[in-house]
């Protein structure tokens, strides 16, 4: 029995001195806010605080009509489109692992709300959103402060009247 003893606890402290630990992207846990940009709609800047182990505040500063909303594109009126406006969103998120390895690949969902406005002589200058974003995050163990995403977000607008959008993008974070 002792000797059984004795070839477990040797074998165990073999396998605790060949065994590596588990390398993380720095993303979310030393490192816990980030700023980059997205392409899509909005295109502009987006920033990430994390305020736990698996929730995060996100943002968003944009161009307003660029991206898939971008009427500019289809019937070449500009004049309250691109530089003449903006968006601003904000959003609490929800993010799970699915895939932890020399890359971490998490998905999130949160809810938010978003507003957007234009310069010109429009009558509805300012729109109010509520929204629901879900999409995937990678995250790197080389570099670790380094993040890519990928999110849409159905948005409900309620001012200055009732409608629905798609919004969404696919942007780079760098975290300090």
């Amino acid at each position: 029995m002792k000797r059984n003893i004795f070839g477990l606890v040797i074998a165990l402290l073999l396998v605790a001195a060949v065994a590596r630990t588990a390398q993380a992207t720095e993303v979310g846990y030393s490192r816990k806010f980030g700023l980059g940009f997205v392409l899509g709609d909005p295109t502009g800047l987006s920033a990430k605080l994390w305020v736990g182990p698996t929730n995060a505040l996100d943002f968003g500063l944009g161009f307003w009509g660029y991206g898939v909303n971008d009427p500019c594109f289809h019937n070449n009126n500009c004049s309250n489109y691109g530089y003449g406006g903006g968006t601003f969103n904000a959003d609490y998120l929800w993010q799970s692992n699915i895939v932890r390895s020399t890359a971490q690949l998490d998905w999130h969902v949160g809810v938010g709300g978003r507003g957007v406005w234009r310069n010109g002589d429009c009558g509805d200058c300012f729109a109010l959103a509520v929204r629901a974003p879900i999409g995937l995050d990678l995250m790197f163990v080389n570099p670790g402060w380094l993040e890519l995403f990928f999110e849409i977000a159905p948005a409900f607008y309620v001012v200055p009247g009732f409608g629905f959008g798609i919004e969404g993008g696919l942007g780079v974070r760098f975290y300090f």
